[in-house]
């Protein structure tokens, strides 16, 4: 492989290239520079494309890099890049060419704060035009034009005008106030944070139950349904005051503001992310795309520990979080112990067969794609892209459909009346972990659904109408037709069929390589592992 490096001012263009081996043409292919300094390293993707020559097919792969932003700190010692050659999940490390990079590349230009300020108040004296140019593109819409307008000033200026920004501007200063009166944090004090009421099941609350029972762990958590913006001063100031008392703040999802914080080393942030292995693009893998984080973001890189569902997910996690592969271990997901629990099996089925008598003794269909979108606020599924009443038309008169959305998506279920005591909607009620135990067929798209139903040995089936529409907007880290433990459909009607098909043959389903690959870590036990490991590195207990 050869790499070539060129530095405009504070800008790295990365190019590599590489021979394409023969036999990797079924999965995809991501490059990885790595930049690594000391004992920590920054993984960042390179944009691959192919290229025919006469002695076969060559990888290219390519970025602009702005070197201020790839640690958080200034290197302390020369910065070596080298790099990773990923084909699915495989990855192949190439660091028999390192290049030496000096540190101070790495170092944000004296006076670029001031500089990145001063612009912001000439946006903020021209920012009347600036509207009004974006009212006019976009339709007379100010709401699109004021988020245009502001988005575009973020990412010049790392400052926006949002209440959003303000309120993390407000809770940063807050903690910072506390830290400086409070020299330590409170001993054994563990903080459990999150912006969303946890699910009984989940990694929080199975993680917080369990440490709950140890009598040495003082337990403390802020639990707000508000996002950042919509906080009060005083919710924001208790907010900043529990995290700056705490020793390990315990995550598992993203909360906005707590990447604002400079945090002392006493305190340690565990994130438990609440998806099992990882096949669509997140976090800052989709820097500079649509719904992607700007260069300079400050998210995720603060984690001290982050739980994955195998070896294989650790340097992907690494390269979404912006963090060395170190914080990274693949101790599972607690969530999913109660899988390997048998007793619960049982228990939940009855549970649910007395709760929806109609699902006992018949063949039940459990329908749950994933959102369209950016998050939770335009979030949606199209209503015309699945028709129940079509679906139930192909069905034998013993199957049952439930219709399970993401709870992000207001989608109500519609159906003609003959059927509808054979659908039920659903959404937001009951976990949809449950729900797999007493279904005969998962029918998704591209929901992480995909990996508890692999351990559940579930048969799938992927209606992917819009696949390549998602590959543009969302992506995938290997290509989706590789990737899905089951047969994929784009068409309505031969999904359908290959539904009452699979129905019908009932054919036991095994998921033996796609567990290896992505869920090898998961034994029943995640939450003990987590929890042993949180007392014993952390606490120090």
């Amino acid at each position: 492989y050869r790499t070539t490096v060129n530095i405009n001012g504070d800008t790295l263009a990365l190019g590599f290239r590489c021979r394409k081996p023969e036999d990797m043409n079924e999965h995809k292919i991501r490059v990885q520079a790595v930049f690594t300094q000391r004992n920590t390293s920054r993984r960042i993707p390179l944009d691959v494309s192919f290229e025919e020559e006469e002695t076969g097919p060559v990888i290219l792969g390519d970025a602009d890099i702005a070197l201020p932003y790839v640690f958080l700190g200034n290197p302390k010692k020369q910065v070596d890049l080298t790099f990773s050659l990923w084909y699915g999940v495989k990855e192949f490390v190439l660091d028999d060419q390192p290049f030496p990079l000096q540190k101070e590349l790495f170092y944000e230009k004296s006076g670029e704060s001031q500089k990145k300020f001063a612009q912001f108040c000439l946006y903020t004296i021209g920012l009347p035009v600036l509207v009004g140019v974006e009212w006019i593109k976009n339709g007379r819409n100010l709401k699109a034009a004021a988020k245009k307008v502001n988005a575009s000033v973020e990412k010049k200026t790392g400052l926006s005008y949002s209440p959003r920004q303000r309120n993390t501007d407000y809770f940063a200063s807050q903690y910072r106030k506390i830290i400086k009166k409070e020299r330590e944090p409170i001993a054994n004090r563990v903080l459990f944070l999150s912006e969303r009421i946890p699910e009984e099941g989940g990694n929080l609350m199975l993680l917080k139950k369990k440490m709950s029972q140890d009598s040495r762990i003082d337990i403390d958590e802020f639990i707000n349904t508000k996002t950042v913006d919509k906080l009060s001063k005083q919710e924001l100031k208790d907010c900043a005051q529990a995290c700056a008392d705490a020793k390990v703040i315990i995550l598992e999802d993203f909360y906005p503001q707590l990447h604002a914080l400079k945090k002392r080393g006493e305190t340690k942030i565990v994130q438990l992310w609440h998806a099992c292995g990882a096949f669509k693009t997140f976090g800052l893998t989709r820097i500079g795309k649509q719904g992607g984080a700007p260069e300079n973001t400050r998210n995720h890189r603060n984690y001290d520990f982050v739980t994955v569902s195998s070896e294989a997910m650790r340097g992907i996690y690494a390269e979404a979080f912006g963090i060395d592969k170190g914080r990274v271990h693949d101790t599972g997901v607690p969530r999913t112990d109660l899988l390997f629990d048998l007793d619960y099996e049982e228990k939940k089925k009855e549970e649910l067969y007395e709760k929806y008598p109609i699902l006992r003794e018949k063949k039940v269909v459990l329908f749950a794609p994933t959102f369209r979108g950016d998050g939770n606020k335009d979030a949606f599924y199209p209503k015309d892209a699945f028709s129940v009443d079509r679906f139930m038309e192909a069905m034998e008169e013993d199957t049952v459909l439930i219709v399970k959305h993401h709870p992000f998506v207001e989608c109500p279920v519609e159906c003609e009346e003959r059927f509808r005591e054979r659908v039920l909607d659903l959404t937001r009620k009951d976990s949809i972990d449950d729900l797999m135990l007493i279904s005969d067929l998962l029918i998704t798209d591209y929901s992480s659904s995909v990996f508890e139903a692999s351990i559940l040995d579930l048969p799938m089936l992927f209606y992917a109408f819009d696949e390549e529409e998602y590959i543009r907007s969302r992506d995938f880290y290997d290509e989706f037709r590789a990737f899905a433990p089951g047969p994929v459909e784009t068409e309505f009607e031969t999904m359908t069929e290959k539904a009452a098909e699979l129905l019908r043959a009932n054919e036991p389903v095994e998921y033996r390589g796609f567990l290896e690959d992505y869920l090898g870590a998961l034994d029943g036990n995640s939450t003990e592992k987590i929890y042993e490991y949180i007392c014993r590195e952390m606490l120090r207990l």
